[in-house]
């Protein structure tokens, strides 16, 4: 199931795809290491398609085949071990991403308009919310200040530093 996105409209998505374009002119965009190499180029097509025209569950189906088949994770002893990947790392990964290029776009959307704030809100359904993602419901930020947190310009205020993870379930709105 998607996250619910309250922005997302044709003005919102405008204003994300500015964001995915902004970060390939500064050479920034961010490609998950659980992507092939060789398919980099595929998976930077689909996430605009997604921010485009559709949403995270649409990239989630459209990604899967995209992942590696394996990773080298750490053990507990400290060495090294050769693992599958998880099941949904391809839920994780579109819904990490698609969420975070929506929310710097509500928030450049809100500059734009004047409008100075965004609020934290649960874009997931969850019976059982992490208390530190709980606490942020309802809570207000600049929205200026969480855009450039959200590019990687400044550094994270203990607000927002749970916003743009992965699989925290919150986004933001405008007010």
């Amino acid at each position: 199931m998607p996250l619910l996105y309250e922005n997302l409209d044709p003005t919102t998505r405008r204003f994300a795809l500015a964001e995915l374009d902004w970060d390939e002119e500064q050479g920034r965009v961010h490609i998950p290491e659980r992507i092939r190499p060789e398919a980099h180029a595929e998976y930077s097509a689909r996430l605009r398609d997604a921010l485009r025209y559709y949403d995270d569950r649409w990239l989630e189906d459209h990604i899967e085949e995209l992942l590696v088949e394996s990773e080298t994770r750490r053990t507990r002893g400290g060495g090294q071990a050769t693992a599958r990947i998880p099941t949904g790392a391809a839920r994780m990964i579109a819904e990490g991403d698609f969420n975070r290029y929506y929310m710097r776009a509500v928030c450049a959307r809100a500059v734009n308009e004047g409008k100075q704030v965004v609020e934290i809100y649960r874009a997931r359904l969850s019976l059982e919310p992490r208390t530190t993602s709980s606490e942020l419901e309802g809570t207000r930020l600049q929205a200026r200040e969480l855009l450039e947190d959200l590019r990687g310009l400044a550094s994270q205020t203990p607000s927002s530093a749970r916003l743009g993870k992965p699989n925290s379930g919150l986004s933001v709105r405008m007010v």
